[in-house]
């Protein structure tokens, strides 16, 4: 994930393997969903962990974005700092929704705030390794999201 005349951060590969690690129970929980039938004794359970776990991701996400935001200190920053508090709101309105809703809206969720990452990286106001890293983990985790929401509906 480096470009050329950039150098590699010593964040960034320990960042992507972390990143990659955390995708794992989303991996696990999602094909386990949809290899299920619908009345699979843990179908619940699988649901209620996958949904909690993607919210505890976005969320984190979320943070990162606040993470970004604070360290610039600057005065253009306050709707920035703001617009960090979507994510963890949409993160506990799809833990209360229930199926296949839940996963619609964080496939949504996900899919924007991988966007507003990727913008952020572009204007600079985030390392531009993390938004090369952001959009292909942010297309996976949808795609994942969107098969929950298939599994579910």
């Amino acid at each position: 994930m480096e470009s050329e005349g950039e150098p590699q951060s010593v964040l960034q590969s320990p960042a992507l393997r972390l990143s990659l690690v955390g995708c794992i129970p989303i991996v696990v929980l999602t094909l386990w969903l949809v290899s299920i039938p619908h009345d699979h004794v843990w179908r619940d359970d699988t649901i209620v962990l996958l949904k909690t776990y993607a919210a505890l991701a976005l969320s984190f996400l979320g943070g990162i974005r606040f993470g970004l935001a604070v360290a610039t200190d600057e005065t253009d920053q306050r709707l920035a700092l703001t617009a960090t508090a979507i994510p963890v709101l949409m993160a506990w309105i799809a833990v209360t929704l229930s199926e296949p809703g839940s996963f619609a809206l964080l496939a949504v969720a996900f899919a924007a705030q991988g966007a507003w990452d990727s913008i952020a990286a572009h204007r600079g106001a985030a390392p531009a390794w993390f938004g090369r890293m952001r959009v292909p983990l942010t297309g996976f985790v949808v795609v994942m999201m969107v098969a929950a929401f298939l599994a579910t509906a």
